[in-house]
């Protein structure tokens, strides 16, 4: 079992990189909100999990344990496979997943291309049993999010769109490298009503 990857970027193509590690090329399946910050040659620390099917085995890999661990209960709710569950956490983050199932909200959910409101429901239903290994998740999670991540989270949940809140936010941190998440948010949100 592969269970961490650390090495450099080889290429990056549409969802997946290519990380070198002991001298083997891994292709490996990751979420689309980490992409932008990766870059060729860098190296990265990649914690995957091995999908092994009749027709598939593909490596998907996340940034951290409370992820890769967020990814698994994701795909043993029934009719969620490794895709749905890659798309899930391109679009939100650990805390929002863990409020939205703990909360009961199939809304935030939603917010998952592809994911419709009976796929929502029934990943609430399932996972609504596990919710006190969530929380712990959810603590996890918190303590290592990042001031883009934060206002990242704190737009969405006001109702900006993944794409355009990351759009904002990255535009805002190429003028000033240095912003606390409160601030990345205000201004933000100065940005998105100009729109």
């Amino acid at each position: 079992m592969i269970a961490r990857i650390r090495g450099p970027v080889l290429s990056i193509s549409d969802g997946d990189v290519v990380v070198e590690a002991g001298g083997i090329g891994y292709k490996v399946r990751i979420p689309e909100s980490i992409i932008p910050g990766i870059e060729i040659n860098q190296e990265i620390i990649l914690y995957t999990e091995l999908i092994v099917r009749q027709d598939l085995v593909q490596l998907y890999g996340f940034q951290s344990d409370a992820d890769v661990e967020m990814f698994r209960l994701l795909i043993s709710v029934s009719h969620v496979g490794p895709q749905t569950g890659l798309s899930i956490l391109s679009t939100l983050s650990i805390d929002l997943i863990c409020d939205a199932i703990s909360c009961k909200k199939p809304e935030v959910l939603q917010q998952v291309s592809g994911l419709g409101k009976k796929g929502a429901e029934r990943i609430i239903l399932e996972l609504q049993n596990k919710v006190s290994g969530l929380s712990s998740m959810c603590f996890t999670a918190k303590s290592q999010i990042s001031p883009k991540q934060d206002a990242l989270l704190a737009l969405q949940s006001l109702g900006y769109k993944h794409e355009e809140a990351l759009s904002a936010i990255e535009k805002i941190q190429t003028e000033k490298s240095h912003i606390s998440s409160s601030e990345l948010v205000k201004e933000a949100l100065v940005h998105l009503r100009k729109k």
